[in-house]
């Protein structure tokens, strides 16, 4: 098999520190809920919510993101169409998937799919009552429809840990096969390219910009808080 890294290589700035922070955060807070924190009451109830309303902020903050941000975190550059997606699959089912200098056609799928599931939790959990916990908004529902919404949470938080999954495992084979380390670029934001590749990448949005759309995710995130009684049955 023949790579882009196997010519003369350079690094270059692929994704930007905002969808950097993003991604890290998200693994951070999503891992925190999924696996150590739930709403069980005493402390662990207010660290699970003000974990989701990080994860709602992250989300907003994303979704801005996919159509301002860097021209690698946009989602015109990932969600590919279907014959692209169709052809990197046949590529892989033979083990030597193209090279790809953003997400592949394939992972950049599975990134529009966990930021949805992740969308349908923090959207059920906000509406959601259980026995030990009730979400901020679960006093706007009749009873049996906040309950049936709590049960729709578990389920959809399970089906966020077989994706996530899923993509770990997805980058691992990226990583037999390409040899391109996705985990070291999503740290240092570079990937290494040839000559051709570095030459046709355009600059990546301004600090500012990713300043101004935090800021509005912040927002979300402090309104969902200071209007949240923790202390509620």
């Amino acid at each position: 098999m023949s790579y882009a890294g196997d010519a003369k290589q350079q690094q270059v700035a692929i994704w930007d520190l905002p969808t950097r922070l993003f991604h890290w955060s998200l693994v951070l807070l999503v891992g925190c809920n999924l696996f150590f924190v739930s709403p069980r009451g005493s402390w662990q109830t207010p660290v699970h919510f003000i974990a989701g309303f990080c994860i709602a902020g992250l989300l907003l903050f994303r979704i801005f993101w996919g159509f301002i941000g860097s021209p690698r975190s946009r989602f015109a550059d990932f969600l590919r169409p279907w014959h692209a997606v169709k052809a990197y699959i046949a590529r892989l089912a033979r083990l030597n998937p193209p090279h790809s200098i953003g997400h592949n056609p394939l992972g950049g799928w599975m990134i529009g799919l966990l930021l949805a599931t992740l969308f349908a939790m923090i959207l059920t959990g906000v509406f959601a009552a259980g026995r030990r916990a009730a979400g901020p908004f679960a006093h706007l529902l009749a009873p049996s429809l906040a309950h049936t919404l709590g049960q729709i949470h578990g389920l959809v938080s399970n089906l966020l840990i077989g994706l996530i999954a899923f993509h770990v495992a997805g980058v691992l084979t990226d990583w037999l096969l390409t040899r391109e380390n996705l985990v070291m670029a999503m740290i240092t934001g570079r990937k290494k390219l040839n000559a051709a590749e570095a030459a046709s990448e355009r600059r990546l949005a301004t600090a500012g910009r990713g300043l101004i759309v935090g800021l509005l995710a912040l927002a979300l995130t402090a309104g969902l808080i200071l209007t949240t009684n923790f202390a509620a049955p």
